[in-house]
């Protein structure tokens, strides 16, 4: 996984990947030590509360609806990298 050796600050995460499923991407990101405080945010056409809340339980940081508005995703973007230690703690087991 690339993620796992460029280290990035966030991952943006399609939940429907022609060979993933994104919250499977999501399991698999975190089940590696040094990656399991990385801020990912999952990108998804589907915009019913369910779909949006079964991605908040498993693990996900931010939830964005296609189409995405730039600015409205630019900001969201720059309100999760001002908030990683905040994120991180929010995760880290007690």
């Amino acid at each position: 996984m690339l993620a796992a050796v460029t280290q990035p600050d966030i991952v943006l995460v399609d939940m429907r990947l022609p060979d993933a499923i994104g919250i499977d991407v999501l399991h698999a990101l975190r089940a590696q030590a040094h990656m399991e405080r990385l801020t990912c945010i999952a990108i998804s056409a589907n915009a019913l509360p369910e779909d949006i809340a079964a991605a908040r339980a498993a693990g996900f940081d931010d939830y964005l609806t296609k189409p995405l508005d730039a600015e409205h995703f630019l900001a969201r973007i720059d309100a999760a990298l001002t908030r990683p230690a905040a994120a991180a703690l929010a995760r880290s087991p007690g």
